[in-house]
Order: C-alpha cells, then structure tokens, then sequence
C-alpha cells in the first residue's frame, strides 16, 4: 500500500511539472490577451506555438528561419485565421519532455505587428509548451 501511494505521489509531481507555464504580457486590438493555454506548434504541423486565451482567441506565432516570426488570430473554434504576417521575434527550443508524442517546447517572443484590422504587441516567455 506505501509503494502505491509514493508511485501516485510521482506521477502527480511528473504531470505538475509537465504543465506549461508563460509570464510577460500581450495586448491584442487593445485589450489584454491572457493566455490560458500554450502550445508547440508540432501538434498543428507548424514551427513554432500557439496561444489560447480564456475567450478562445488563438494566436499562432510561426518561427522564421531567421529568428523572426510570422503570427495569425484565429476566432473561436474557426479553422481559419487572419494573417498578420511578420510580427516580431521568436525563439523556441525543444525540451527534453514529450507529452502524447509532442515535445514540449520553451522559449521568448516579442511582438509588434498590425495587419488585417488586428494590433498584436507585447512579450513573453513560455516553457512546457506541448
């Protein structure tokens, strides 16, 4: 019964650390966009990440061979977005960590970018992206 219950204890400290964590600030068309979710962008088949905020808005930044990146606002649960085209820098590196065959992933944006009726600015750090 001891043995069970420290196996519970570490998988529990293993899934905790597993969760993905993202400080700084981003402001979209004015308005703060906090983000509630942070994905790698290997689970939608692109370079980089993708950012949920709690009203469903999702911010995808995808990373340029040149350290630059290029973003697009998806609405809701809609497939497709409005481009934003280059908005700033990304850095994203691979962890060590895999969850559901995605490697997690860490790493910095700053943005600045209007296009398409949209205004992204702001920075961020983010870790165990998956």
């Amino acid at each position: 019964m001891r043995k069970l219950a420290i196996l519970i204890c570490l998988a529990a400290l293993a899934l905790a650390g597993c969760t993905s964590k993202v400080t700084g600030a981003l402001e979209v068309d004015g308005s703060p966009f906090e983000v509630k979710e942070c994905r790698s962008g290997q689970a939608f088949g692109f370079p980089g990440i993708e950012l949920t905020d709690a009203g469903g808005r999702r911010l995808r930044l995808l990373a340029n061979a040149d350290g630059t990146c290029s973003a697009a606002l998806f609405k809701g649960d809609s497939a497709t977005g409005d481009r934003l085209g280059e908005c700033g820098t990304l850095t994203v590196q691979a962890q060590s960590s895999r969850i559901n065959s995605i490697t997690n992933v860490m790493g910095k944006a700053q943005l600045a970018c209007e296009a398409g009726g949209h205004k992204v600015s702001g920075s961020i750090e983010f870790e165990n992206c998956h």
